[in-house]
């Protein structure tokens, strides 16, 4: 039996939540142009108005979203945990998503104040991940963090500006 390859390619990106071309290319055994067309042909078709759900591409991964215009609906199911961030708080999430993971004195550095208290309430409450490197924590945000606030589509506009913002002038207050 063979395998319809753009229905092969639709179900990866479903079941891993996200994959890179290069990945496609490697477990479907195709090549780079025949994935890429189909990857183009998918997201076409799910740019439909008859689907909920879109396909796009987000630095190098493919991923599976939901419609913007579902939102309200969405959210009668999907339960979350996050709560209105203050400022300070949306200062620090704002560092790590422009500069990656982080140390604490990484975003003291960028903030040019303390930051311990608010990357340990953001941990404490799940938007940010932990991990121990050498002697110190890097901090990064919580996956599930990205996908509630689709901040995928922020890094899309973030690249298409040539400036960048330090986030340390996103707001004074602590």
């Amino acid at each position: 039996m063979t395998l319809n390859l753009k229905a092969v390619v639709e179900a990866l990106i479903f079941a891993a939540r996200g994959m890179t071309l290069e990945r496609l290319v490697k477990i479907t055994e195709s090549d780079a142009e025949t994935i890429t067309k189909v990857l183009d042909d998918l997201v076409k078709e799910y740019n439909n108005e008859d689907h909920g759900v879109e396909l796009k591409k987000v630095g190098d991964v493919y991923r599976f979203y939901t419609k913007p215009e579902y939102s309200t609906v969405i959210s009668k199911v999907v339960r979350t945990f996050y709560t209105k961030l203050s400022s300070s708080q949306m200062e620090i999430v704002a560092a790590i998503l422009l500069n990656g993971p982080s140390t604490i004195q990484t975003l003291n550095e960028l903030r040019g104040k303390d930051s311990s208290a608010i990357v340990r309430s953001l941990h404490k409450s799940g938007v940010l991940t932990r991990k121990k490197q050498s002697n110190t924590y890097v901090y990064q945000l919580n996956e599930s963090f990205r996908d509630f606030l689709m901040i995928e589509g922020v890094l899309d506009q973030a690249t298409e500006h040539s400036g960048f913002v330090k986030p340390s002038s996103l707001t004074s207050e602590s």
